[in-house]
């Protein structure tokens, strides 16, 4: 009985936020005025680095080579001790915008604030180290700034060519995300900014403070605590920004474990956001978020292993009556069949299918953003295939470092 309730409740919250996102974006009347040219803000471009010798060029140079005024625009680069060959590559970069600065490791946000106090620009942009914007992604998100009550703008994030399978799941993740941030932006929603390349205004690290040096998503918490503050998060879908992204299970769990530990910590600090005088944000967005984690962990993690046992139970059973596979690819076989009949078979499956009709409809959003993709196709099926369970595990593993109290660090501090 529990089991069904929880099945159908997941389906019901599901369908329901799918249904109210679309709808929310479809009925948005936002627009944004373009800024003549000569009216444009100065803007500084901060970029927090450690042992980031084979991106880091390329990240500089691309910001280097932005349409906006040169005389409005200056790249701070902030080596956060690095032990490669970072620093020596920034300084044979010759540009005028450009300024380099070397200090003792503390961490990315410690990083962030030393360039912030040194900036002197009226936005400033947080730019990872293997970052890459196209050349109209900045004059694009600065344009939102016409409202005075943004004070910051995320733009659509994409895989830097995804090779890899796990490179190709993220690149359909990040694809459904330029749908949601849309999305949530046009509820004034935006719960999480990418650090790749987020902007904001200086005077609200002047009044409201920088950086949280001791959170490991910095980033995250910046955006919560403007949304706390009753300021806007604006989404500029049109402006697109490419980073790379972890290839090796390794490197994405611990990513992944990251993000959802410094998830988990904000929205507890920021647990009063759950509240009716935040709209739709604490009303729908944040309950929603986190009841499909929920659900997630719970139903993907019975799903699977349910399955698996039920399937180990079938061999127990053929073997106690001396059924003979006649080689390893037979039994292989025999094992692939029936998981996939077990597992195709359940009413929950059917749900997960029309979410992922879903979420397809969603891609065709992102990929009229995202233009240069080109034969998604594969990717489609890699994360229809892996994504349920690894967001699952990811969230397992996070939750027990959450549980346990164990510390999580960006590079070295």
């Amino acid at each position: 009985m529990l089991r069904e309730v929880l099945i159908y409740l997941s389906v019901y919250i599901g369908l329901f936020a799918a249904a109210y996102y679309f709808l929310s974006l479809m009925s948005s009347k936002k627009h944004y005025k373009k800024i003549p040219e000569k009216d444009l803000p100065r803007v500084s471009i901060i970029i927090p680095a450690y042992n980031e010798e084979k991106s880091i060029k390329g990240t500089v140079m691309s910001a280097l080579n932005l349409d906006y005024p040169k005389d409005k625009l200056e790249i701070i680069v902030i080596d956060d001790g690095s032990v490669d060959k970072t620093y020596s590559i920034i300084k044979k970069i010759r540009d005028k915008r450009l300024r380099v600065f070397r200090k003792k490791n503390r961490g990315k946000g410690a990083a962030l604030n030393y360039g912030i106090r040194r900036a002197n620009g009226e936005i400033i942009v947080t730019m990872d180290a293997d970052t890459f914007a196209e050349e109209d992604a900045l004059k694009k998100m600065v344009y939102h700034f016409s409202n005075p009550k943004v004070m910051c703008v995320a733009p659509s994030m994409a895989i830097y060519k995804p090779r890899k399978i796990l490179e190709r799941i993220q690149q359909i993740e990040y694809l459904m995300g330029v749908f949601l941030r849309k999305a949530f932006s046009s509820m004034n929603a935006i719960h999480i900014t990418p650090g790749a390349f987020s902007m904001y205004r200086k005077k609200f690290f002047d009044k409201y403070g920088l950086f949280d040096e001791n959170n490991i998503t910095e980033d995250m918490e910046m955006s919560l605590r403007i949304q706390y503050n009753h300021f806007i998060v604006e989404n500029s879908d049109e402006s697109v920004v490419y980073t790379k992204a972890p290839s090796t299970f390794l490197g994405l769990l611990k990513q992944r474990r990251r993000w959802y530990y410094g998830l988990t910590k904000n929205l507890w600090h920021y647990r009063k956001l759950f509240s009716r005088k935040y709209g739709q944000l604490g009303m729908i967005v944040l309950p929603v978020a986190v009841a499909s984690i929920l659900f997630s962990i719970i139903l993907t993690s019975y799903l699977f292993i349910n399955t698996l046992l039920k399937v180990k139970k079938e061999i127990i059973m053929f073997n106690s009556i001396n059924f003979n596979f006649s080689n390893i690819f037979v039994f292989n076989k025999y094992i692939l069949e029936r998981w996939l009949f077990l597992f195709f078979s359940k009413p929950i499956t059917i749900f997960l299918i029309i979410f992922s009709l879903i979420l397809v409809a969603y891609l065709f959003f992102a990929k009229s953003r995202v233009t240069k993709y080109s034969g998604i196709k594969i990717s489609i099926i890699y994360f229809l295939a892996f994504f349920y369970i690894l967001f699952a595990f990811w969230w397992v593993v996070s939750l027990f470092y959450v549980i346990f109290v164990r510390k999580i660090s960006w590079g070295k501090q």
